[in-house]
Parts: C-alpha cells; structure tokens; sequence
C-alpha cells in the first residue's frame, strides 16, 4: 500500500495557512471549482463480469440523470455486492461524489479518504478524491484545509499527473501570486503547463499564459521565458519543436512582441517601471529578427519611450525602410506614411515616394484610409482619393469599389465618385439601378444627404420602373425618396404601383398618417392585420398609436386592450400592457376591445 508519509505535512500546513490568510485579509472568497468528472473508460468496464457490469451501469445511470440520493444507494450496493471488484475505488468515489452533490459534504470527505486509505495505488480515483476533499472544504468555508489538501495533491508526484491536479495546481498558482508570491505561483503554472498539455489542454493553455505573463511583465526574463517556450514546446494550442535559433524564430518573437505590448501599459507614476520594462525588452530584442518589419518597428519604438528622441526613433525607421524596401512596394510606403503621423513632416517626406501612375487600387485606398484614420490628414486623403482609377474596372470591382465609398463617406469626394463609378458599367442598366440605391443609401441618413440626391434618385427611377425585373424595387425605392422628401400623395402612388405588401401597405399607412387621414391610415392597417397574420400584432399596436396620436383616448384604451386579447403571447402585448399600466388603466375591460 502506498503511503503519504513522505509529504512534509507540516511544510504543507504552513503555506496553506499562509494563503488562506492572505484570503481572508483581501476578502477574497474562494473559487468554486466547476472541474469535469472523473468517468470510467472503456479499458476499465473491460474488467467487469456481467453482473457487475449491469449493477454499475445501473449506478452510473441514475446518477447521469442527477437523482444523486438513488445513485448513493446503486453505488453502495455494488460496494456491498462486490468487494472484491477492481473499480470498487471507483465506485467509493462515485458515493462521495453523490453525497457531495447532496451538500453533505463532511459526509462525502470521509467517504473519499475511504478511497485514500484502502486505494491509494489507484492513482486515477485516488487523484480525484483527494481534490475533491480539497473542494469540499472550500465549497464549507475553510480555504486553509482547502489548500493544504491541494498542495499535497501537487506535491505528489503520482497524483499531480492526473486531469484534476492541473485544476488543483492552477488554484494554488493563483493563490501565490494574490499572495505577492510570483515566482512560487509561476511554478506552479509551468507544472500545469508541461505536465498537462495533451491531457487537459484548455488547463495547459492558461497556466502557459500566465508563466509567460510572468517572464514578460511580472519578473522580465528572456532566458527562463525562451527555455519555458521550448519546454512547452511553443505557447500555441498545437505544441511543436521550436527552431533552435531563437534570433529567427519568428513564430516565437511574433508571440513575445504581442506580449511586451499587451503588458506594457503603466500609470504616470511608474514612468521609472515603464521605462526599465521597455529598456531591458528592447536590450533583448537586438540583433534579431533584422528583415521583420513589424518586429523592428516596435524595437524602435520601445527604444523611444525610455529615449526621448524622436530623430533618432526617425532614423532607425528608415533605416529599416530603406534596408528593406523592394521598388513596387508601395503598400510599405504607406505603412511607412502612418507610422510618421507623429511628424508631419516625415509623413509627407514618404507620401513624396508614390508614384500614382503605378500604385494598384488597393494601395490608393489603403493610402486613404491611413491618412484619415491614422494621420488625420484629409486634405491629402481627399487628394489621394482623385488617384482612384476608375477606367477598366470590372462590375463587379465597381460594385465593390462603391462599397469601400460608402463606408468612407466622411471624406470629401466620396459621393462624385461613386457616381462617377456607378455611370461607368459595362452593364449601364446595372449602374442605373446601383447609383439609384446609393442616392437611396444617403438620402436614409440626414447626416450626409443633400437635395441633389433626392433630385437625381428620383430621376432614375423614372428612367428604371420601365425594367420589368427590377419595377418592384424602383418603385420601393422611389416611393421612400417621395416620402422623405414629403411628398405623401405621390409616394402613396410609387408604394402601390410597388405592391409589395405588407411592407408597402404600412409605408402607406404612414404617408395617410402624415397627411392627417386618420381612418384611411387605420383601415390599410386593419387590411394588413386581417391578411398577414405574421405581422398582424404589429399592425393592431399602430392602430392604437395611432388613435393616441390623434388624442382619441377611448379608441386609444380599446385598441391597446384588443391587442392584449387577440395577441396574448407576442411582445406588442406587454408593450400594450405597459401603455395601459402606464395610465393607471385596468388591463381588463372594454366591450369594443374586438372592435377595435
């Protein structure tokens, strides 16, 4: 039988101490674990006869289902039919486990260290059951006992290699750093981390991001965080050997520089910290890496933080530009355009090196889109926009390019070429009809329409309802720019030509609405109420605004009421609901509420 002795119980006992007073001084409440079950595998039920096969599946089935207090009884019933039987650990577990769901938990620690004392060999339940009494004394309060129960399960080198342990052990490295005890809790992360990365991965993957967390930020070490990568054989989901050369890695150094960044943020007051942080970083990271654009351009700007001199951060970049660039490469230029938005001068040193007459599509519009969102220099993006060339686009690079305009409608000169585009397709119905939509896109937004895309979008769509297979749409479309623009009547006229009910049939509605016509507007509501039953509620709920617009109250009440009697499950109900809540009213009530 396996013993315990060799476990410094005392050493054991006084960390413990130490962390559960470090939680009750911070008030921190322990961490209720939610860790997976420890379940048989089909190895295991091999060794079962028959009978005991049919009596365990009995256990394990009830206790699935979560009917723990039967469960209790099906597993002590195996133990007491078959003692002998080489999963009775499992089956002692199982029981303590049930009693454990059953909140008994002082219950289930004796029934656990049942496991300990007559099963300690088998590794794989006693492993479990030892977290598992660590976990009952956390879920009752007593975070010492907790801890000291986990150091132990850590400590051993048996029990540490199973599932639970990593959830035991990235406990306890928390534990240590909440302490103040980093490098102790580091420890613990990197046990999780190498011991664990094929069996509990998702355990693996957070005790590697807190190890490097701590070589990075917490106590900067470039040798302990390279031989940690290597050990854990990268810091990725997929492990794999490392190259040997650490200076070309760049798989590692991508990782590395996302961490310097991610965890060099600092306060005004740790300017010192700040600076040493980015000092001993940027001391590791020379020499390597020398081709990496992205790699150089954060070495050189963490070596401007802690020097002050932006001429000097200035010449490593083009130092590394000029190293670097390859004629045609004008996507790096403008790279080159943003990282000098700081001094303008610089940026426009570069802006200097296009030549248009060569730059692709792309490169123009990525120059825009830098010079806007990173510069801050519009006058020169409204510039560069007049570089677009148009001619010999595809439709569909058309279509695409009108896209990228919508979404950079801020900038002057956006909406002349769109138009310009629009007007240039191969198809010219397909351009009519994609201009028509983007003067119907700006005229939606009061933020950026002006009366010439009114104007002019109704003009094509004059020239578009003639077009069979896109009538439907143009007069949708010519329908909402008549009504934007007030234009009631004949707006009522483009939606019914459109006849695309019911959505035309409520844009109708509100054109009568808007016109003061109060009982043309509630009878087309009521037609769609009556036809279209999937929005018939919502119909119902406008007739009521409807009426309350109008200052009907009477009509206002009984409507609202009808749509809680006609429409109890839908959400125009509890709005109804509210409306009458609202005004002191019964919900109840109202001879007229079918009416309505």
């Amino acid at each position: 039988m396996r013993s315990h002795k060799g476990l410094c119980r005392a050493l054991v006992g006084g960390i413990a101490s130490l962390l559960a007073t470090a939680f009750l001084t911070w008030g921190l409440s322990p961490v209720i674990s939610c860790a997976q079950e420890t379940s048989l595998v089909g190895e295991e039920r091999a060794k079962l006869d028959t009978f005991e096969g049919v009596t365990l599946d009995k256990a394990d089935k009830v206790y699935v289902a979560k009917d723990y207090p039967r469960a209790l009884a099906e597993y002590d019933a195996f133990i007491l039919q078959f003692p002998e039987s080489k999963l009775v650990a499992y089956a002692i577990h199982r029981k303590a486990r049930s009693l454990q769901w059953l909140e008994k938990r002082f219950e289930a620690i004796k029934v656990y260290q049942e496991v300990l004392d007559f099963f300690p060999n088998d590794v794989k339940y006693a492993a479990a059951s030892l977290f598992r009494i660590g976990e009952c004394h956390q879920q009752n309060g007593d975070v010492e006992k907790a801890i000291k129960t986990w150091l132990e399960l850590a400590d051993d080198a048996d029990y540490a290699k199973e599932p639970l342990a990593a959830v035991a052990l990235n406990h306890l490295a928390e534990n240590f750093i909440k302490q103040g005890k980093a490098d102790e809790g580091s420890k613990r992360y990197e046990q999780v981390a190498l011991t664990f990365r094929a069996s509990n991965p998702h355990a693996a993957m957070n005790a590697i991001a807190n190890v490097r967390t701590h070589y990075v930020r917490t106590h900067p070490n470039a040798e302990k965080l390279r031989a940690f990568y290597v050990a854990a054989r990268t810091f990725g989901p997929n492990p794999q050997n490392p190259p040997a050369d650490e200076a070309t890695d760049a798989l590692y150094w991508t990782n590395v520089v996302a961490a310097i960044q991610a965890h060099g943020t600092f306060t005004d007051l740790q300017k010192d910290q700040r600076d040493t942080y980015y000092r001993y970083w940027a001391g590791q990271m020379q020499g390597k890496m020398v081709a990496d654009d992205t790699f150089q351009i954060a070495l050189a700007q963490w070596m401007r933080v802690y020097e002050k001199d932006d001429s000097l951060w200035a010449k490593r970049l083009d130092k590394q530009f000029a190293d670097g660039q390859k004629e045609g490469n004008y996507a790096r230029v403008v790279r080159w355009i943003g990282l000098f938005a700081p001094l303008k001068d610089k940026a426009d040193e570069y802006y200097q090196k296009l030549d248009f007459a060569k730059m692709s599509n792309a490169d123009v519009q990525n120059l825009v889109v830098t010079l806007v969102d990173v510069n801050g220099n519009v006058p020169m993006a409204k510039n560069a926009l007049q570089k677009v060339r148009i001619d010999g686009l595809s439709d569909d690079a058309r279509m695409a390019m009108i896209g990228w305009l919508q979404g950079r409608w801020q900038l002057p000169g956006t909406r002349e070429l769109a138009v310009q585009t629009c007007r240039g397709f191969s198809d010219p119905v397909r351009g009519k009809m994609q201009a028509l939509r983007y003067y119907h896109w700006r005229c939606q937004n009061p933020q950026i329409r002006i009366k010439e895309d009114f104007s002019e979008g109704l003009a094509l769509a004059g020239e578009l309802v003639g077009v069979p297979e896109l009538a439907r749409e143009t007069f949708s479309i010519r329908g909402n720019l008549l009504q934007w623009s007030g234009k009631y009547e004949e707006a009522i006229k483009a939606y019914q030509q459109a006849d695309n009910p019911p959505t035309t049939l409520f844009l109708i509605a509100d054109c009568q609405h808007a016109l003061g016509k109060l009982e043309p507007a509630v009878t087309q509501l009521r037609e769609i109420e009556n036809f279209f039953k999937d929005h018939a509620a919502v119909a119902a709920l406008r007739i009521a605004y409807l009426y309350r617009d109008a200052g009907i109250k009477d009509k206002y009440v009984s409507a609202l009421r009808g749509v809680l009697k006609k429409y109890p499950q839908s959400g125009q109900s509890s709005e109804a609901h509210q409306r009458l809540e609202e005004m002191g009213l019964p919900i109840g009530g109202g001879v007229d509420a079918d009416a309505s």
